[in-house]
């Protein structure tokens, strides 16, 4: 950055102040003590960065001149080829306001505003307050050795940026070691809801397969059930039909009887007339059929063969009718013996079917009252009242233990269905706690990311540190001899900048302490010096100004003169150095580019090249 005008109105010590400047060379500063000179300084600093180096940032309206309600700045510069106006006005209500734009185009600023400026600034200049102040801004007798870990160095040692992202991947740790801590807690919370359902492995298969068994011990009871009572129905329906089958065969058995005795008689008369011939026998009986039948004649005989024969042929059709009736009583006495079979089942739910029998009221006929009914159905004794009476016993019986069946179910449908409920819910917070832990995971694989990032930062960070030391102090023994007529040539800088200096006399290193204050001075300033180049190789682009305020104040003629001739060498990166000093001396041997003269009276400074 070079400056080339400085117009200022009310700032600090003066009303009016013009300087146009020369792009390169030396700019001398000279006048009395409370003259102004600092004030020019202070103004360029204030025109960059809306601040100074004396005057602390909450007692900034100390910039407006005395007596005065506003002040104003504007600075023509350029970085590189680019050529910069900036414009800043503050009031002593600390309204402040700032603008920039390019020259010969100020109708369309680059950046409007205090914030937008200052971001602009620092992406144009490469520096900021902080970093002028440490390295091209030397404010009055302040020469001390910069300090170390200041973010300037930093930043001059190429740390900065690292340091920075160090610091966010430290800051990012904390932040993911909280969001684990509270990812654990969640993560605990959940667990112990878990814990709390007490949820049993296999606990709903088991509720399930305890359900199908009841279901199909309930099936089974009412299919019982069911058929004892068709059976029962069966029985009563067969009993009445065998009764009435017996009650026919009866009376068919006398009709076989009649016919039998008829048939017998008929046919054994033909046979008396065909074969007896005039026997007395037969006389006899055609005697008795004449008196019975008046029309008789033994020309008739044959009718009796006849007759005999027809009830023969009735008897035999009434044998095999008793036969039909029999074989139809035997089916349905075996049919009755499906009552037997339905309850011999009911006795297997009883003994087997049933792995937990479930409590019922008593009433259920007894196993040996089963037994001798049983016996009495396949014998054909047991009467339908007594059936009836057995069997509503036993199916009252089944239907209490079907409803308690029922009723079992009912409630494990209800635990079914809670445990389901439960264990949805656990899946809930299975697939929770599965999310948390993936979260953790990934937070954990993060932080060990950002700790092996920093771990590798840090390495980086002390080998450009080594480095930035080993260039700095060939750039101080570089320098060093042009400010002290090559009497002290060799340096050494600790990681914490502090400077030891060859002693040819004592031929060993001594501390600063050990030498004079103009020389102490003279090596501050070829240090300052050195972090300045430092920081134009690392961020700033093309030609630099430095300030230097008062760097001879302790120096006598002969530094001095030697101080100016190595400013006046200091290379072509550095190339508009503005030094301040009360006077300067006479014949030093250099030729100043732009004198600037300030007067303690007077209040405007005009100065043009």
């Amino acid at each position: 950055m070079i400056i080339h005008r400085i117009r200022a109105t009310n700032v600090l010590k003066y009303a009016e102040l013009s300087i146009d400047l020369a792009e390169r060379g030396l700019i001398g500063i000279s006048g009395a003590n409370e003259s102004g000179k600092s004030t020019i300084g202070e103004t360029v600093c204030f025109a960059l960065f809306g601040r100074t180096f004396s005057i602390a940032p909450e007692e900034l309206d100390r910039i407006v001149r005395w007596g005065e309600e506003e002040c104003s700045v504007l600075l023509d510069f350029s970085v590189g080829e680019r050529r910069y106006l900036l414009s800043r006005t503050l009031d002593r209500d600390g309204k402040h306001s700032a603008k920039l734009s390019r020259v010969g185009d100020e109708q369309k600023p680059i950046a409007r505003g205090v914030q937008q400026v200052s971001e602009r600034l620092l992406a144009i200049l490469g520096f900021a307050y902080d970093e002028f102040v440490e390295s091209f801004y030397l404010a009055q007798r302040e020469i001390t050795t910069p300090h170390p870990h200041s973010y300037a160095v930093k930043l001059m040692a190429g740390v900065a940026p690292l340091e920075s992202v160090s610091r966010a991947l430290n800051a990012e740790i904390v932040e993911r070691r909280e969001v684990i801590e509270e990812i654990s807690t969640e993560w605990e919370a959940v667990d112990l809801d878990v814990k709390a359902l007490g949820i049993e492995e296999g606990h709903l298969s088991r509720l399930e397969e305890s359900r199908q068994r009841n279901m199909e011990q309930a099936a089974l009871v009412g299919r019982t059930i069911d058929g004892i009572e068709r059976a029962r129905d069966l029985h009563a329906e067969n009993t009445r039909k065998v009764h009435e089958l017996e009650t026919a065969t009866g009376r068919i058995g006398l009709f076989r009887l009649l016919s039998l005795v008829l048939a017998v008689g008929f046919f054994g008369g033909w046979l008396l007339f065909a074969f007896a011939g005039e026997t007395t026998f037969a006389d006899s009986l055609e005697g008795l059929l004449a008196g019975l039948f008046p029309q008789w004649q033994q020309s008739d005989a044959a009718l009796l063969g006849y007759t005999g024969v027809g009830f023969g042929a009735l008897f035999v059709a009434l044998l095999i009718g008793t036969g039909m009736l029999q074989r139809r009583a035997t089916r349905l006495h075996d049919e009755m013996h499906q009552l037997t079979e339905a309850l011999g089942q009911a006795q297997q739910i009883e003994t087997g079917s049933i792995d937990e029998p479930p409590h019922v009221e008593p009433g259920r006929p007894k196993h040996q009252e089963y037994a001798m009914v049983r016996k009495m159905i396949l014998q054909g004794e047991a009467t339908t009242p007594l059936v009836s009476e057995f069997c509503g016993r036993e199916v009252a019986w089944l239907g209490r233990v079907e409803a308690e069946l029922k009723e079992q179910m009912q409630a494990m449908d209800e635990a079914i269905e809670e445990e389901q409920v439960r264990l949805k819910e656990a899946a809930n917070f299975a697939e929770v706690l599965s999310a948390l832990s993936a979260k953790r995971e990934e937070h954990t694989e993060r932080i060990a990311d950002r700790q092996r990032g920093i771990e590798l930062l840090d390495g980086a960070m002390a080998e450009l540190s080594s480095r930035f030391n080993r260039d700095v102090k060939v750039l101080v023994s570089r320098l060093l001899p042009l400010f002290t007529d090559g009497r002290y040539e060799h340096l050494q800088i600790d990681e914490d900048l502090k400077v030891r200096v060859f002693s040819s006399d004592k031929r060993d290193f001594m501390d600063l302490e050990e030498v004079s204050s103009g020389t102490q001075r003279q090596i501050m300033l070829a240090l300052r010096l050195a972090l300045s180049k430092k920081l134009l190789d690392r961020t700033v682009k093309g030609r630099q100004f430095a300030f230097l305020d008062e760097p001879f104040a302790f120096f006598d003629e002969g530094r001095t003169r030697t101080a100016l001739r190595a400013l006046a060498d200091l290379g072509g990166d550095i190339s508009q150095v503005w030094i301040v000093a009360q006077d300067f001396p006479d014949n030093c041997e250099v030729a100043f580019d732009t004198i600037i003269t300030c007067d303690r009276e007077g209040r405007t400074l005009s100065v043009t090249t």
